[in-house]
């Protein structure tokens, strides 16, 4: 085996150094509700986040808001090192857009990819939160999609698997702790969680765009090697859609 030179060890140091500060560059998508959002995400800073809203199809949106995103930042896929997106719980229309556009450009650039719970990126934005986290979305039809979560202060464990209930039967299921709950869901039912729990509940601020948590969980876990082989997101609908339904 030949003598590596130094100049060349020092080449390669540099190039790993530069490479650590830049850190991998991630896009993330959501299309889990009518409030979309695309971010992206180089090393720990946001590059660039766009939200935008899709009553109908999320599919008419999702690409411009992605070409213009790319656009603004000078930038283009070929220089995207990874993706990730949300696989639900959510619209069940917006859920196969989002996973089948993403899989689409992992297929056509050849990068990684990995599928993000809607619930778990909801936690994830109060992750600094020490204590359980509960994240509510709406799941209309007078249900929400609820999970519950410790935090550390920076990392998340999950304690309640994602499910789909009426608000009552999910808040009689939380521990006689304090629980910060997050989420769309509140729309719906913050009022009736402050009277069962009373002091217990606290509640975060409402947000909708999801993609800046969506990326830094797939950031992470794509460092990790849990990329999605292709043909492999799975959707987490958590309940049968209506079609299904009729079919029964």
């Amino acid at each position: 085996m030949g003598r590596i030179l130094p100049q060349a060890v020092d080449g390669l140091i540099r190039l790993e150094r530069l490479l650590k500060i830049r850190g991998m560059r991630i896009l993330a998508v959501d299309t889990t509700s009518s409030q979309g959002s695309i971010a992206l995400l180089e090393g720990d800073d946001v590059r660039g986040l766009a939200s935008f809203t899709a009553h109908r199809d999320h599919a008419q949106r999702l690409l411009p808001e992605l070409d213009a995103l790319l656009a603004s930042l000078g930038m283009s896929l070929s220089e995207i090192e990874g993706y990730a997106v949300t696989v639900g719980p959510g619209s069940f229309t917006g859920i196969r857009i989002g996973i089948a556009t993403v899989e689409g450009l992992s297929f056509a650039t050849g990068r990684p990819m990995v599928g993000v719970s809607a619930l778990e990126a909801t936690a994830y934005r109060y992750r600094c939160h020490h204590g359980l986290i509960a994240p509510l979305l709406d799941a209309r039809r007078g249900e929400i999609f609820g999970a519950l979560f410790r935090s550390d202060g920076g990392s998340l464990e999950l304690i309640l698997e994602p499910v789909c209930q009426r608000p009552e039967a999910f808040l009689a299921r939380m521990p006689l702790q304090p629980v910060l709950f997050a989420g769309s869901g509140l729309a719906i039912c913050q009022s009736l969680v402050w009277e069962t729990l009373g002091e217990r509940a606290q509640f975060a601020e409402p947000f909708t765009a999801l993609a800046e948590e969506v990326a830094r969980i797939g950031k992470r876990r794509l460092e990790e090697g849990q990329a999605t082989p292709l043909g492999g997101l799975g959707a987490l609908y958590l309940r049968p859609s209506d079609a299904r339904k009729v079919r029964r």
